[in-house]
């Protein structure tokens, strides 16, 4: 279904999804290993494309929302049609919101769970969207000097959903302590102000500037401060489909 004025919506059926497989990799350089665990996931609608760097600036015009104004500035982002980066996990609640009310369809932020059922596009325990074969090719990443490429410049996969690994972190709803226990979130910074670790938001997916596979990996789960606006983060909506 296409909303007028919101993204190109994939319907996800509900039903059980296997997280946290294959087993975390020996020699992996990522902060959190992740755990086999089966859960329920209800059926939802998730955007087949990250929002752009077009569609936030289109929300700042109309709205006076303070984005940030790197997303303006920085040559790496001056295609519209580039994932969206400098985006807090703050700022993507408050699009969600908006393009809610005008368009009276209920968009919020991925649920984690939802994100990795999505990701997988129907396979139960590879490590890629698309299966086990390598990334190179498949997805925008280990360019960590460059620019990441428009959305949807790799095929989708089964589900028909772009860049669901690599390109650009996706911000996730939930906090990470609220998923991922016993782990705990860890990531603070000296340029964000919110220093509560237990606030942190759950990312997933990587990005352009990842060089470890591992982090591309379905199960991969990552966090960082909710007011933090980074040049590898973004974010894709999901819809409540009753």
């Amino acid at each position: 279904m296409k909303v007028v004025g919101g993204p190109e919506i994939v319907a996800i059926d509900e039903g059980p999804v296997v997280l946290g497989l294959p087993e975390f990799p020996l020699g992996a350089r990522v902060p959190h290993v992740w755990n086999r665990q089966e859960v329920y996931v209800p059926s939802f609608g998730i955007a087949k494309y990250a929002v752009t760097t077009g569609e936030v600036l289109t929300f700042a015009e109309k709205t006076g929302y303070p984005v940030d104004e790197r997303l303006s500035n920085d040559s790496r982002f001056r295609d519209p049609r580039s994932p969206a980066a400098f985006v807090s996990w703050i700022d993507a609640t408050r699009y969600a919101q908006w393009l809610s009310r005008i368009s009276g369809k209920r968009y919020r932020l991925v649920r984690d769970a939802e994100f990795e059922k999505a990701s997988r596009g129907g396979l139960t325990g590879r490590r890629y969207p698309w299966g086990d074969e390598d990334p190179a090719g498949r997805c925008d990443f280990n360019n960590p000097d460059g620019s990441p490429k428009r959305v949807g410049s790799f095929p989708p996969n089964a589900y028909g959903l772009h860049d669901m690994a690599g390109s650009m972190w996706s911000w996730c709803e939930e906090c990470f302590d609220e998923v991922a226990a016993p782990d705990r979130a860890k990531m603070c910074y000296d340029e964000t102000l919110i220093k509560d670790t237990r606030l942190n938001a759950v990312c997933r997916g990587g990005s352009y500037k990842t060089a470890d596979p591992a982090v591309l990996f379905c199960a991969c789960r990552h966090e960082d401060p909710v007011d933090g606006r980074f040049d590898c983060i973004g974010f894709r909506l999901a819809l409540d489909i009753d």
